[in-house]
């Protein structure tokens, strides 16, 4: 079984968080249809508004979407067959693929959303953070990994050269920092626009100062794939018309989401238990993009065979097989 931390990466349940998020909406209506699962971020908005308008039940009539609450509740609902439509951090498919699970990749969702946000003026590189005490979230997992292994790209040994320290989820070092209980934290979206607004509240001032899919790209001339879209395999030959529907949908309701800003946060709040206001903000740091995972293969695996360096546990301990990787 996949562990808890295994399954919380990327801050894919990183937006409950005061300022980010209200109640939780309701499970999935009845119906026996279909059901998409999908993570509280801003790239879940797309499937929310593809459900939400009809444009899915047309080719697959039931259909429901549904965001996950907490890693045990995903990890049932996709190892069970419950859900066999899941937006995700790309390493969890991966890692059931790895492990014998019928599972592919249909397309990435979002290329990064990891920032060191801090209150500290002196911090514009992450050089800057020798030293100084740094709250991170998920140790040894996605966001940590990320982390160390933009560190390890700028000659930086983080357990040596700073001063880390670990709290459960994205939702608490947002809390901590928004409140001034730290100074600088790692932080996914909408949580780090959720503690700077919550911050100003306050009276404090925070900024977003590194931007770690930049230092990413710098070194490695590639995106940083972290948020995913996975289906189970049977599903393509069941339900063509479904993925047809997605390929062609997915980038019209980005286009809408961007363009209609104000509807698309009051969609957010309904079907993603955010506020309005953060979940725009994070819109723009969200590094929303909709590519085919079969397309993106070079970026995945290289994304993939960087986690496997920094932990040999990762996705299972091997690139997945060619076969994972579908065409939207």
């Amino acid at each position: 079984m996949l562990s808890r931390r295994t399954m919380l990466i990327g801050g894919g349940a990183g937006a409950a968080v005061a300022g980010v998020s209200v109640n939780f909406p309701a499970c999935a209506a009845e119906g026996g249809g279909l059901e998409i699962l999908a993570p509280h971020n801003a790239a879940s908005i797309l499937l929310a508004y593809l459900v939400e308008n009809g444009d899915l039940a047309k080719v697959a009539p039931g259909i429901t979407f549904r965001t996950w609450r907490s890693p045990d509740e995903l990890r049932a609902a996709v190892v069970s067959g419950r859900s066999r439509v899941f937006a995700t951090p790309t390493h969890l498919p991966a890692t059931l693929f790895n492990r014998g699970l019928p599972m592919r990749l249909v397309a990435v969702l979002g290329m990064g959303h990891l920032s060191v946000v801090t209150s500290d003026e002196s911090i514009k590189k992450l050089e800057d953070l020798k030293g100084k005490p740094v709250l991170m979230f998920f140790k040894n997992d996605m966001p940590d990994l990320v982390f160390r292994a933009v560190s390890k790209m700028e000659g930086i040994d983080p357990d040596r050269d700073m001063k880390l320290s670990y709290v459960q989820s994205p939702m608490e070092a947002a809390h901590m920092l928004a409140a001034g209980k730290a100074e600088t934290a790692v932080l996914a979206e909408p949580p780090a626009t959720g503690s700077i607004l919550m911050a100003a509240s306050k009276g404090r001032k925070l900024r977003r100062a590194i931007d770690l899919q930049e230092i990413w790209f710098a070194h490695r001339k590639q995106r940083v794939p972290m948020i995913g879209l996975a289906v189970d395999a049977s599903l393509r030959e069941e339900h063509p018309d479904l993925i047809a529907a997605l390929r062609e949908g997915l980038p019209r309701e980005k286009a809408w989401a961007f363009n209609n800003r104000a509807e698309a946060g009051a969609l957010a709040e309904r079907r993603l238990g955010m506020r309005p206001e953060p979940f725009i903000g994070a819109l723009d740091h969200s590094r929303i993009e909709i590519a085919s995972a079969e397309s993106m293969k070079a970026d995945l695996a290289a994304f993939y065979q960087t986690l496997i360096d920094l932990d040999a546990r990762a996705i299972g301990g091997k690139l997945p097989g060619d076969d994972f990787y579908a065409s939207l």
